[in-house]
């Protein structure tokens, strides 16, 4: 491929008018940081037959002529905090190799205990913080240690 149709590609898929935007862009920066990004989006993303989108917006790609573990994947939406938990488990399964029922034309059966997928807040500000952590906003007003008193009776 000439450097002219790589750039082009480039700017198709990054949505950008001119290369000095794409640059410019916070995305650049994420994409020579995060190589994955960078294959998923450029590469593989437009080789691949868009199967479906989920709830969170990811966009799930398949692609017959890849080595078999290679064929399916997903390109997150949020390409600059994208977390794995935001693939629903319908879509996990398809993902890896578990079902071959696509969620866009197979309406799974939900158990009785089934909640919606949402996506962890491990690692981030919001996530949870015991009693007694450092990192837990309430201050602590417990004891750690009470003197045992034997009862005195007469």
């Amino acid at each position: 491929m000439a450097l002219s149709g790589y750039l082009g590609r480039l700017l198709k898929v990054t949505n950008k008018k001119d290369i000095f935007g794409f640059l410019a862009s916070w995305e650049t920066a994420k994409m020579i940081v995060d190589g994955n990004l960078a294959h998923n989006v450029l590469f593989r993303g437009p080789s691949g037959n868009l199967v479906g989108t989920d709830h969170y917006n990811n966009k799930y790609y398949e692609n017959d002529t890849h080595v078999y573990s290679r064929r399916r994947w997903v390109v997150f939406d949020d390409k600059f905090d994208y977390n794995i938990t935001s693939v629903p488990p319908e879509w996990h399964g398809w993902l890896n190799y578990i079902n071959d029922y696509k969620p866009t034309e197979y309406d799974f059966k939900k158990p009785i205990f089934h909640v919606q997928s949402s996506i962890t807040k491990t690692g981030t500000e919001e996530c949870y913080n015991p009693k007694g952590s450092w990192f837990n906003p309430q201050k602590r007003n417990w004891k750690k240690y009470e003197a045992w008193t034997p009862n005195q009776q007469a």
